[in-house]
């Protein structure tokens, strides 16, 4: 075509790379310590140079060899590792490197690692980390219903919209649309589902949620009262129009409280129910009835631990004690200096020691910046050691990132699925970071997390009988000398889960 042409340019452009030793160092920072030493193992089994040495008496006899070893005259000394183009040969694509790897690693697994093997091993490690998910729960019970073999993968994928707290959250036509099954096989396979355990789950509303749980009532004198209430009258019950349920029931003011008694048996949040039981939690009555997860038996690992020192100060220490130790072998030094054992193979060891050194070197950074940043978050939160979570002050990453002299994204890798034992519990990094909440009277920010423990204390105190609107918490936290609008207080406590003010009336 006239008119078009093609030009050659030249142009200079700078593009920033990660060294492979940073990219370990940075994806170690945000594994947790179990994952890290499954990480360090792996690396024992296939890095001959690295010794097995589990505890402190095997550390300690490989430190010195019998007088007998064939290489027990070795002293310590710095390696020489060769020139940096020699280390380029090795770890590239050299013909002799296969040879030589094989020679030394024997019948070891490779450096890359067997497949089906680091499936194995990173399934193990996912199940320990990961508990069990309610919609993985309720998959499993699919093959072991009544739901035909025909519907089961429209079983699952109704569960799919399951969520945590047990409530269908789905389109209904677009599912429809989606596996071209009816309405009426949709409604009918989720009511097989709101059969399995726990049950409710896959409600579309409370009422469906407890109509499903009536079993629990079986033995109950008030089981038709109460599933003619959840049928006919459910606007009357949320609304707690006594007169009104009474009449219709037939029964008197004097037997209502039974009503309610029986009704507080079946559980608003079955979806919650079954992660605190898979957590080793609990729910707690608060006393207006309806129930709160609580995780005092969640099992998690802390890496971190606060402690007060001498001069009563706070300090946090890092435990690495799990991890295995990076030992390099003695046999494989000495072989450096060995004039038989060939060149070839010389580079390979040098290869190996030098990933090795890396390694270790790399735990070594992320262990003092896990330090580095958990101190930083405890110099910053003084009166969560005095008051815990409701004293938190607003904190960003960004904060703790230009105390330690790192960059926000490494503290957010960082405080990932790590936890500090603290006077107050095993507290997950991530939560002392919290944004501004409201302003109190002095002028003062605090954070979210504070308003949050105001709101939740005033709703503890409340009469069970006549519940505190939005509108009345926000009064008492205004009068408190907390500035924070009806809005936010709604915000807050839907985020806690907690009921608005009719639902937890229903509950009582």
């Amino acid at each position: 075509m006239p008119g078009v042409g093609f030009n050659l340019t030249q142009s200079l452009k700078q593009q920033q790379t990660l060294a492979p030793q940073m990219r370990q160092g940075l994806k170690m920072l945000q594994m947790t310590s179990l994952e890290l030493s499954a990480e360090l193992q792996h690396a024992m089994e296939t890095n001959p140079v690295i010794e097995d040495v589990t505890n402190r008496i095997e550390r300690q006899m490989s430190a010195e060899l019998p007088e007998d070893h064939p290489y027990g005259e070795v002293t310590e000394k710095p390696l020489d590792l060769g020139t940096d183009a020699e280390m380029a040969k090795v770890m590239g694509t050299d013909a002799t490197d296969d040879g030589y790897r094989d020679y030394f690693l024997g019948n070891m697994e490779s450096a890359s690692g067997d497949e089906e093997v680091q499936s194995r091993r990173d399934h193990l490690f996912d199940s320990m980390i990961k508990p069990e998910t309610l919609q993985q729960y309720l998959m499993g019970q699919v093959g072991m219903s009544d739901i035909p073999p025909a519907d089961r993968d429209l079983a699952n994928i109704l569960i799919e919209n399951i969520d945590d707290d047990g409530y269908f959250r789905g389109s209904i036509p677009d599912i429809m649309m989606v596996t071209t099954a009816s309405m009426e096989k949709i409604e009918g396979v989720l009511a097989q589902i709101r059969a399995f355990d726990p049950l409710g789950c896959g409600a579309r509303d409370l009422r469906e949620c407890w109509l499903a749980q009536m079993e629990i009532l079986d033995d109950s004198p008030w089981e038709n009262e109460v599933r003619a209430a959840l049928e006919d009258h459910f606007d009357d019950l949320v609304a707690r129009r006594m007169p009104t349920l009474c009449a219709a029931l037939n029964i008197t003011p004097d037997e209502y409280p039974h009503l309610l008694k029986e009704l507080d048996k079946l559980d608003p949040f079955p979806g919650r129910t079954f992660a605190a039981r898979a957590n080793g939690g609990k729910f707690v009555a608060q006393g207006h009835g309806y129930v709160q997860r609580v995780k005092p038996g969640e099992y998690v690992k802390p890496e971190v631990f606060a402690y007060r020192d001498a001069h009563g100060d706070w300090r946090v220490r890092v435990d690495g004690r799990d991890l295995p130790e990076i030992h390099i072998s003695r046999k494989y030094q000495a072989m450096l200096a060995d004039p038989s054992v060939p060149a070839e193979a010389k580079s390979y060891i040098r290869e190996r020691i030098r990933a090795a050194e890396v390694l270790r070197e790399s735990v070594k950074k992320r262990q003092q910046t896990i330090h580095d940043i958990a101190q930083a978050i405890v110099d910053a939160q003084p009166d969560f050691f005095k008051r815990g979570m409701g004293a938190l002050r607003p904190l960003t990453m960004q904060q703790v990132a230009e105390q330690v002299g790192v960059v926000g994204t490494t503290v957010s890798r960082t405080v990932r699925d790590k936890y500090m034992a603290t006077p107050f519990g095993v507290i997950e990094l991530r939560k002392f970071f919290t944004s501004g909440g409201a302003k109190t009277g002095d002028g003062e920010t605090m954070s979210n997390a504070s308003v949050k423990e105001r709101i939740k204390a005033i709703i503890d105190s409340e009469d069970a009988a006549n519940p505190f609107s939005d509108d009345q918490i926000t009064e008492r936290l205004n009068a408190a000398g907390v500035k924070i609008s009806r809005r936010t207080v709604a915000k807050y406590r839907m985020a806690m889960k907690i009921p608005g003010k009719a639902e937890r009336a229903a509950f009582h």
